[in-house]
């Protein structure tokens, strides 16, 4: 995301009290983060992938989380539905926005800041719910032309067919580990469905307070996103310092490696698509802010090109753009990267509403209608337009029109006065 946090919900979250098994009955808030026992990674089918996503699971199960009424699903490929199929699906969506969305407490905030969840490839297309192509032909989420987020909602990925590599087997267009949040069971409204303790919470002011985020406290830099910038020191540093004994090491590992999906990373062909958009200037424009704010912390604290390289840089300022969410943690608000929060994808009408319970100090997710068994758990990204959600997630939405008929979508427009011409106006 480019610009400042979004504003966070600041209500409690009311629902049905959570399996409180795993945890006999205990506070979040009670629990010290634990590190993951050495014998907890299992074996699977796929162990190459599914492994890291197990090992992360029980790694915040045991640091006091709880989310028994989800799961999460890996998407292998594109099933190509008929019209028929899609629309059935986009008319039941609708009608059941329209039915709940006087229920839904409109003042909360849906989701995170745009300064930026895990690429899913399904190809279910929906009015309002995130798609994404490199090739600009099935884009959506910030459906300005072409993309495809680490996160979004439900996706359609593409390989953009001028590209050299498209034919390559290591060629990666960003979607090889695309996963979904979906129901075990069908859950209720007002159901809160996900609670994360703050433990297990990366905040900005853990960044602020590494060795180069207290330099960067006391110089007088002016950076692009001051707090995005701090969630991306703390990251980078204790990736780069504690690697796999960090105690967010099973967070760290499912993060996407590369971001190809999103137009800060495509290559000249992947940009020409978007040839007469205002979009090429906005990129260009994230990238030297990025490349700004990377050497002017390098002149301050030269041992940081130590711990990341520019395209590390680069590569954590998407990830947290795409990913924090903006909160009001016991009066105080800032920003924050929410392991499993994050992997919710973009529907509206929003489905669900998160905030920061002060009470048991976890971040939650409450669903604001029934969540039919199945069914992928969608997060709301927030009223956007496209340029902003293809620059900051990496896909648009093809229909981005609100329930009231409203489009968030924007075209810049240049104006300009010739000097002469106002002076000989100013004489008559």
């Amino acid at each position: 995301m480019s610009g400042g946090p979004s504003s966070s919900e600041t209500h409690d979250a009311a629902g049905t009290p959570l399996d409180k098994s795993s945890n006999s009955g205990a506070s979040s808030s009670s629990l010290s983060p634990q590190p993951l026992p050495p014998s907890s990674t299992t074996t699977t089918n796929h162990p190459e992938e599914a492994d890291k996503f197990q090992v992360f699971e029980r790694w915040l199960r045991i640091n006091g989380a709880q989310f028994p009424l989800l799961e999460l699903r890996k998407y292998d490929a594109p099933k190509k539905k008929s019209n028929r199929d899609s629309d059935s699906d986009d008319d039941e969506r609708l009608r059941r926005g329209l039915s709940d969305l006087s229920s839904a407490d409109s003042e909360a905030e849906e989701k995170k800041d745009s300064g930026g969840r895990n690429i899913m490839n399904m190809s279910e297309e929906s009015e309002g719910v995130a798609m994404m192509s490199l090739d600009g032909d099935d884009d959506q989420h910030d459906r300005a032309a072409v993309g495809g987020s680490s996160r979004r909602g439900k996706q359609h990925e593409q390989r953009n067919p001028n590209d050299a590599t498209s034919n390559s087997s290591d060629y990666d267009d960003g979607s090889k580990e695309m996963r979904g949040v979906h129901a075990k069971t069908t859950i209720p409204p007002q159901t809160v469905c996900v609670s994360i303790p703050k433990s297990c919470l990366i905040t900005v002011e853990m960044g602020q307070s590494t060795p180069i985020g207290r330099k960067i406290l006391v110089s007088d830099l002016e950076l692009d996103a001051p707090k995005h910038i701090f969630l991306m020191i703390y990251v980078l540093w204790d990736r780069k310092l504690h690697g796999a004994k960090s105690f967010f090491a099973p967070y760290y590992d499912i993060l996407p490696k590369t971001l190809r999906n999103m137009p800060l990373f495509w290559t000249a062909d992947e940009l020409s698509t978007l040839e007469g958009s205002h979009l090429l200037v906005q990129i260009a424009d994230r990238a030297e802010a990025i490349r700004e704010d990377y050497e002017s912390i390098c002149s301050i604290a030269p041992e940081f090109a130590a711990v990341a390289t520019l395209e590390e840089f680069q590569w954590a300022r998407m990830i947290v753009c795409s990913r924090n969410f903006g909160l009001l943690i016991n009066g105080h608000r800032t920003s924050a990267l929410v392991p499993h929060a994050d992997m919710l994808n973009h529907f509206r009408p929003r489905e669900t509403k998160w905030t920061f319970c002060e009470e048991t100090q976890c971040f939650t997710i409450t669903t604001l209608q029934s969540i039919g068994r199945g069914a992928q758990v969608y997060d709301s990204y927030g009223q956007k337009c496209n340029h902003r959600f293809l620059l900051n997630y990496g896909f648009c939405v093809e229909k981005n029109v609100e329930m009231d008929g409203f489009c968030p979508n924007e075209v810049p427009l240049e104006l300009g006065l010739d000097l002469v011409d106002c002076l000989d106006w100013g004489e008559r």
